[in-house]
């Protein structure tokens, strides 16, 4: 009975070709099938010895609707010996457009071309229904001539990628069919293929001989480079070299301490022994100098091939590693907070004092919420230093600082010429950085819905794959996320993923809000007062405004204000000092919720207050369930305990009857007057 292989595409077209490649290597000793997302049979896949896919995204699409139990192969593609010539002979733009059928494709193909030596050209992807197409002369493609926008002048079709040895090799032993890999045909085919040692070879005829592709180097190096004979001759010196010496470029063939007396070469070759980061002055400046020794073949001798001066200014030195520090700080490598910073004597941030400790002693991921100027991050950075791995990594990262694309390369890293404008030697994603250790995902409610799917394979697989690779990379990463939004709300708005949502919050914690905790709003003026070393104090009656002022930048509204009140220049500060934004809300207002503000009132208590206004008008009952459910539907996060709570301060000011049993509460006449003054 013939072995049944399957193959899963983007397009018909793409399957069809890779049918037929197959076919030239396994003859009819095979059955193969073609799924395609473009007819939509994907989800058909049955009765398959093995599964051939072309892209591993695609497998992330399909993988929960395949048999576990089918082997599947991830396709490696290459191209043909003639496609590889065809670009090597032809005389091209160093900008061009790389046409395929997706996003994806186009960087995959790029990626390709860059690994077999074209990476001196700028390929730019282009793909159906782009909206910016780039203004460009030529255009590349494998195989798929009819994407390329009109207008263009010049295409080179370098015909389909081919499926690699590697592929094939995995492919044949799967289907149990090795006796294959000694026939004839796939030999045949394998000649066809451009080899990885092709790509090599191109870049190295680049280069006649060994000397140029050396002084090549040099000249790419930030460095100065002087490469000096076993006669102490100069042979090599980089224009970086030059530049920091700042004399004659007339060096080569000059004995070294005739140019650079300054390095004391005379001793070196009396010990033959390498030098290195000894501080020299040069032109009156300060350069760090290194000198390695080339040995030579004869071992008698030793070394006897001369020697490689580096030189280097040790201010540049300098400011290279305050910027590395600078990179470490800004990406929160290091947890600076810890639970003693958390200030407040209010139950409520005592409660969350609590709470950190004991999330600390957990490995779970945890989800923080609260209000813009809460302290979410403050509060993550104690929960990782309260923690078992606090002497690891606490890596966060701001989900909507960074464009969807941007946010992506940072989180799971990029391989060498992934995309246009990527590092030739690609970049460690955020994920791989936090091994080991805490990622803190702020603002988790703005990462786009793509990005979801990938951070909940990560959280469930423990698995990454940077963007254009292919490599399976492990992490052991625990997630702290952070959001100002309520999330389940923008799960039901289908903006979020449930699922994902359920797997981050499985330690969740809420960060009050500073009109919350107003016990805590003067124990934390005097503390960024000290901070900042303030000398004024406040009036009475700033003093009562601060208690009912609803701060709606919460403690980052608060220590501005201590800042703006330092820099005032008086002594006293009296309601005629405040900030303009602040007078406004002296005599009550609405804020962007159209929740009733009052100057007597926390934000909490106003929106308690006008909710039993409502009821009053409307003649419902209201109960805490019901008042902590409207919160949550107005973006306000309030527990029934925290609305008994509410009640009770409303009570005792005469604004609410609190009944017990099912009669429910209900509005007083004061506090109908109150609310109906503020109209």
């Amino acid at each position: 009975m013939k072995k049944r292989l399957g193959i899963v595409t983007s397009s018909k077209d793409v399957g069809s070709e890779y049918k037929r490649q197959l076919l030239k290597v396994f003859n009819d000793d095979i059955e193969i099938f073609n799924y395609s997302f473009d007819i939509n049979n994907v989800k058909d896949i049955n009765n398959i010895d093995v599964l051939l896919i072309s892209t591993y995204s695609q497998y992330e699409v399909i993988r929960k609707d395949i048999d576990k139990n089918i082997p599947v192969v991830i396709a490696k593609l290459t191209l043909s010996k003639r496609g590889y010539n065809m670009l090597r002979d032809n005389v091209i733009d160093n900008k061009v457009m790389l046409v395929n059928l997706s996003f994806e494709m186009c960087i995959e193909t790029i990626a390709l071309l860059y690994q077999l030596g074209f990476d001196d050209y700028e390929l730019v992807p282009v793909f159906p229904n782009m909206k910016a197409v780039p203004d460009l002369k030529t255009a590349i493609t494998t195989g798929e001539k009819r994407y390329v926008p009109d207008g263009v002048e010049a295409v080179i079709d370098l015909g389909h990628r081919a499926i690699d040895k590697n592929t094939l090799v995995d492919i044949a032993i799967k289907l149990q069919m090795e006796n294959v890999l000694t026939d004839r045909r796939i030999l045949d085919y394998f000649d066809e293929l451009v080899s990885s040692d092709e790509g090599f070879e191109f870049l190295i005829s680049k280069s006649k001989t060994l000397k140029n592709q050396f002084n090549t180097l040099l000249s790419i190096m930030n460095k100065g480079v002087i490469g000096v004979s076993e006669d102490a001759v100069i042979e090599s010196f980089n224009e970086n070299a030059r530049k920091l010496i700042g004399k004659s470029t007339a060096y080569i063939g000059k004995h070294i301490t005739e140019v650079l007396p300054e390095i004391e070469f005379e001793q070196f070759l009396k010990t033959k022994k390498q030098i290195i980061n000894k501080l020299v002055k040069i032109n009156e400046n300060n350069i760090t100098m290194s000198i390695f020794p080339v040995s030579g073949l004869n071992e008698k001798d030793g070394l006897d091939n001369g020697a490689y001066v580096i030189i280097e200014s040790f201010e540049s030195q300098e400011n290279a590693q305050n910027m590395l520090r600078l990179q470490l700080a800004n990406k929160g490598h290091i947890a600076k907070y810890d639970v003693t910073n958390i200030i407040g004597k209010s139950k409520e941030i005592e409660e969350v004092r609590k709470l950190v400790i004991r999330m600390g002693k957990s490995k779970s991921g945890v989800l923080i919420t609260g209000e813009s100027g809460t302290g979410k991050e403050l509060v993550a950075q104690a929960i990782h230093n309260a923690s078992s791995i606090k002497d690891k990594q606490f890596v966060a990262i701001n989900c909507a600082a960074l464009s969807p694309s941007l946010l992506e390369s940072e989180l799971f890293g990029y391989e060498s010429g992934a995309f246009s404008g990527a590092l030739k030697g690609g970049k460690i994603g955020i994920f791989e950085l936090a091994n080991n250790g805490t990622l803190f995902l702020d603002e988790i409610g703005e990462m786009p819905i793509d990005l979801q799917v990938r951070l909940l394979r990560v959280i469930q697989e423990k698995e990454v794959m940077r963007v254009g690779g292919s490599m399976i990379i492990k992490v052991n990463v625990r997630i702290i996320a952070a959001t100002n939004k309520n999330l389940y709300e923008q799960v039901e708005k289908g903006l979020f993923r449930k699922d994902l949502y359920f797997r981050l919050n499985v330690l969740p914690i809420n960060i009050p809000s500073l009109g919350e905790r107003v016990e805590d709003i003067s124990v934390l003026f005097d503390y960024f007062k000290e901070m900042n070393g303030c000398r004024f104090e406040l009036s009475t009656e700033v003093i009562n405004f601060m208690r009912n002022y609803i701060w709606p930048g919460n403690i980052r509204e608060l220590r501005n204000c201590v800042e703006y009140f330092d820099n005032i220049g008086v002594k006293i500060i009296t309601l005629d000092h405040l900030p303009y934004h602040m007078k406004t809300f002296i005599k009550g207002t609405v804020n962007k919720e159209n929740v009733i503000t009052l100057l007597n009132l926390t934000s909490n208590e106003s929106f308690v207050l006008s909710q039993y206004y409502n009821a009053f008008k409307d003649r419902v009952k209201l109960g805490r369930k019901s008042i902590s459910k409207k919160a949550f539907e107005n973006n306000i996060f309030l527990s029934e305990y925290d609305v008994r709570r509410i009640l009770t301060n409303l009570s005792s000011c005469g604004y609410i009857n609190v009944a017990a049993g099912r009669g429910g509460s209900t509005i007083t006449k004061k506090g109908i007057e109150l609310l109906e003054s503020t109209e």
